[in-house]
């Protein structure tokens, strides 16, 4: 996808987050690289095998798998829809008051799960994204969750 292309379909999405949900669209938008699964899984995974297809990181914005077919499949435009959610909550510091590190990773991922799934069922994708993997009891509260093993997932 070339970058033109790539920064429309950016655009659309966070025009279709806004509608989904409070945030903002925002007025600068994070950077997007394609990585081959090799590099995902040697940054994420410990160079083991892992079905991460996308991940945000504040500092080098959305990484994707170089496999996702982000112009022609619903899906794969949803897990970028997804990791563009983390970016709208890392710069509005949406869930900065959580101040268990766990329980705030949870909490995004929900949401981001959760956004996603609508965007999904508005545009009558017939899958789902499963965030089965985001339930439990966090260490480091004892209230709270923590992360039990996952469920096969697309995304991050």
């Amino acid at each position: 996808m070339d970058q033109s292309a790539l920064v429309s379909l950016m655009v659309e999405l966070f025009a279709a987050i806004r509608l989904l949900s409070a945030y903002p669209i925002p007025a600068v938008l994070p950077e997007v690289h394609a990585l081959s699964q090799t590099e995902i899984q040697r940054r994420l995974c410990d160079g083991r095998p892992c079905r991460i297809k996308a991940f945000y990181h504040p500092d080098a914005g959305v990484l994707v798998d170089e496999t996702l077919d982000l112009q022609n499949d619903a899906f794969d435009r949803s897990i970028l829809l997804h990791e563009l959610v983390h970016h709208l909550q890392k710069t509005t510091d949406k869930f900065g008051i959580v101040r268990s590190f766990c329980s705030r990773r949870i909490s995004e991922e929900l949401e981001a799960y959760e956004i996603q799934n609508r965007y999904l069922s508005e545009i009558h994708a017939s899958r789902r994204a499963l965030a089965a993997g985001w339930a439990g009891k966090c260490a480091d509260d004892d209230g709270a969750f923590k992360p039990v093993a996952s469920a096969p997932y697309n995304g991050d």
